[in-house]
């Protein structure tokens, strides 16, 4: 749980961005992948890894989500924005 809680921390402080975060986590299952197919891993040290990755992973899908919200909040209040100033421009016909 550890590698989800420094994870989340520099994605959170925006030290490590969310996407290069996911690679990484991608990358690190490809490895224990590889280890527990050499018969290096013990059930239980799996079992810990997936529930770890599966954590990061959540915590990453929130953090994006989060940020899709927030970029889509500011496309609206532009939009808003920008169409009031239109129809405030608008010239009279006459």
């Amino acid at each position: 749980m550890a590698l989800k809680v420094q994870i989340k921390r520099l994605v959170q402080d925006r030290s490590l961005d969310s996407r290069f975060a996911a690679k990484l986590v991608k990358r690190l299952k490809k490895e224990a992948d590889a280890v527990s197919q050499d018969g290096n891993a013990t059930k239980p040290g799996q079992k810990e890894l997936k529930k770890a990755f599966d954590a990061v992973d959540a915590v990453l899908r929130d953090h994006d989500a989060a940020l899709l919200v927030t970029a889509n909040a500011a496309l609206c209040e532009t939009d808003k924005t920008t169409s009031s100033k239109k129809s405030q421009q608008r010239p009279t016909e006459g």
